[in-house]
């Protein structure tokens, strides 16, 4: 249910402390819920910035983001591994910000597929085994990885979807085996009436999944991996089915999220076009928020609504519009020519929900 927020609380969306502080706490308060799947989503770099910048900028901010993710939980007894998509850009990784990770004990880079091009892996085998034989060389990745207990996500694409969840279920898998038939403190299992299968209730995330819960299950946090952009992705020729998203990325729980975009309207008196900027916003534990920018690009939003279940992209632009009078004179016709018969993308259709593994991505 949605209801109207006081509009005296403003949100910076360009001040970067703010957000790292936000972030951190959010994914604090995800773990003390027991919160094993989270999503992170902010711009890792300012929007001024994305066309003059090729996308190792974008690459290299999500490490150092990711960095000071890992900063912060360490000091809460984490064992952090950032996982990048292949060893190709881990090697990277480690050669810019190998003296930053060298300061952390308990922070270390990995990969989803623990490999990368054939020649480089070859290249590196020579000069791991020279290393070894000279007493030098990084056993720290391979160490921490026995005794990680959290992994940060960053710059996967969508065909690399099929990797993350391998990587997840492979942990997933080892720790049920171990736990046979019991389920962790907090949870409580249902059956549904329709299809006789058990669901799972957090008691304290309230939130419902199909998948059995485990018992000191590794945190994952997927950063900035634009989940909405890569679920538009899957179904086409060469992507992941869009069962990924209904079996697997489903179970992932915005626990930071910011989505920012910028619209125009065309209306009948002067000025004709208005332009305005709104965002969908989310700290955990809170509600989700729509946001409109108080001056057009002054960076500061203010709330305008907030909703328990996470708003819609056609929902949050409709709130937006509602709120700055841009919907007073407009007829069933006009909106229908406006908007289609379309109002949601093909994973916000309720129709669907009952294909999901979880409802954490939308609670």
């Amino acid at each position: 249910e949605s209801s109207p927020m006081p509009s005296t609380t403003t949100i910076a969306l360009d001040n970067y402390t703010d957000i790292v502080n936000n972030m951190a706490k959010s994914v604090l308060l995800g773990l003390k819920d027991n919160l094993t799947r989270m999503e992170v989503e902010f711009p890792p770099v300012l929007e001024s910035d994305a066309y003059k910048n090729s996308s190792d900028v974008y690459i290299d901010a999500n490490v150092q983001f990711a960095i000071a993710l890992g900063r912060v939980l360490q000091e809460y007894e984490r064992k952090v591994k950032i996982i990048l998509p292949d060893e190709n850009e881990v090697r990277r990784a480690e050669k810019i910000f190998g003296q930053a990770l060298d300061m952390y004990e308990n922070i270390s880079l990995g990969s989803l597929t623990g490999r990368g091009d054939v020649i480089s892996d070859a290249i590196e085998g020579v000069k791991s085994a020279f290393s070894f034989l000279d007493g030098q060389g990084g056993q720290k990745s391979k160490e921490l990885d026995d005794e990680a207990n959290t992994y940060i996500v960053i710059n996967a694409s969508c065909s690399e979807l099929l990797d993350l969840r391998d990587f997840v279920n492979k942990k997933r898998e080892a720790l049920l085996e171990e736990q046979g038939g019991s389920i962790p403190l907090g949870w409580e299992e249902y059956k549904d009436e329709k299809s006789g299968r058990s669901y799972y209730y957090d008691t304290r995330a309230k939130s419902t999944t199909w998948e059995r819960p485990v018992e000191n299950e590794p945190a994952v946090i997927l950063m900035n991996l634009e989940l909405e952009t890569l679920r538009g992705d899957l179904g086409l020729i060469a992507f992941p089915p869009k069962e990924m998203h209904w079996e697997f990325l489903s179970s992932f729980k915005p626990v930071y999220f910011i989505r920012q975009r910028d619209y125009s309207k065309t209306i009948t008196e002067s000025p004709y076009l208005v332009n305005y900027s709104g965002a969908i916003y989310r700290e955990y534990p809170g509600d989700w928020q729509v946001l409109l920018e108080e001056k057009l690009g002054g960076r500061k939003y203010r709330p305008i609504r907030s909703s328990e279940d996470r708003y819609t992209l056609f929902e949050a632009k409709e709130t937006m519009m509602e709120e700055m009078g841009l919907k007073s004179d407009e007829t069933p016709a006009l909106k229908f020519l406006r908007t289609g018969y379309q109002t949601c993308t093909w994973w916000e259709d309720p129709k669907d929900y009952d294909r999901e593994t979880s409802d954490n991505w939308r609670k």
